[in-house]
């Protein structure tokens, strides 16, 4: 598409950021947003709260707050209308939550459902975090595990699974990352992105391609659901690793020392993932503190490196 050339756009589509941001006055600006999915677990009310978590996210990794919210339902007449008022009931739940009012919505024919949400907040243009700031030297810190693809196709293909991989597969999806964004603007980090449906790989390398800088991560550092690597030990392979791993494989080299099962993880999609957060060494261990004291898990992963620009080493 072409660039639209408008000073008034802050961020747009070039750098593959989470949000669109357009200034409004000096002191605000919008933010702007959609996402639309398949069902990702097998009960609607859950699958509306991970759908509105999910949604909203780009918002915050943005370090923006919603406002505004619209329904975007792919449905048909096939499936049971509970299902659809169960899944809005679900959503209107996580984004009253959010401090964020739904107020209308489109519905549109669909073999396959799909639900999400359009969303629009505001933002200080003096404070938005992009995907396109990240500097050398910087730590990469992630506020949720990762693994919920394998967990979902696990779901999909009924395989048995361990009730502790469904119980926190559950809670990490449905918990709004509003608190880790609040942290993360009030710390001043460099960078900031989401981990969703391009996976860990995915958005780390949209951000170092868009901040012309270079990435090592550690697998022995990444924080895993349960049971996870077991599945994928086993064959448990969603469709996302196919899909991310011919997008982005080209910008990726792992040492021979890591396992298959954690080149599968890093590839695989991510719904309601965690914040992804580039932060200067000096601002590390408050970013730290700040996180634990509001009961967010996070883990340092990785680091930035100004060495072999838009390529990741992932190591043991």
């Amino acid at each position: 598409m072409p660039r639209i050339k408008d000073k008034r756009i802050l961020v747009g589509f070039n750098t593959a950021d989470d949000a669109g941001v357009f200034q409004i006055s000096k002191n605000k600006a919008l933010v702007q947003t959609v996402d639309v999915f398949a069902p990702v677990i097998d009960d609607p009310y859950l699958f509306g709260e991970i759908a509105a978590c999910n949604s909203l996210s780009d918002i915050y990794a943005m370090g923006g707050k919603p406002l505004l919210a619209m329904n975007v339902v792919g449905f048909h007449p096939k499936y049971p209308l509970d299902w659809f008022s169960q899944m809005l009931l679900g959503a209107f739940k996580k984004a009253k939550e959010a401090k964020t009012f739904i107020v209308g919505g489109h519905t549109f024919v669909s073999e396959q459902i799909m639900f999400g949400l359009a969303v629009t907040g505001f933002i200080n243009p003096k404070k938005i975090i992009t995907n396109a700031q990240a500097r050398p030297q910087d730590y990469l810190v992630l506020t949720k595990p990762l693994g919920v693809e394998i967990f979902s196709y696990a779901l999909l293909k009924k395989i048995d699974i361990p009730n502790k991989l469904y119980k926190e597969a559950v809670k990490s999806m449905t918990t709004l990352n509003d608190k880790a964004s609040a942290i993360m603007v009030k710390i001043g980090v460099n960078a900031a992105t989401d981990i969703t449906g391009f996976g860990l790989i995915g958005h780390l390398a949209e951000m170092i391609s868009a901040s012309k800088v270079g990435a090592e991560i550690y697998v022995s550092s990444l924080p895993v659901l349960p049971e996870v690597l077991s599945l994928i030990k086993k064959g448990v392979i969603g469709a996302g690793y196919g899909m991310n791993y011919s997008s982005f494989g080209n910008q990726v080299i792992f040492e021979k020392d890591v396992e298959e099962e954690y080149q599968i993880l890093v590839f695989s999609s991510e719904t309601s993932g965690g914040l992804l957060i580039s932060v200067p060494e000096k601002k590390l261990v408050k970013l730290q503190k700040e996180l634990k004291r509001n009961k967010i898990t996070s883990t340092v992963i990785g680091r930035i490196v100004k060495d072999h620009p838009a390529t990741i080493i992932v190591s043991k």
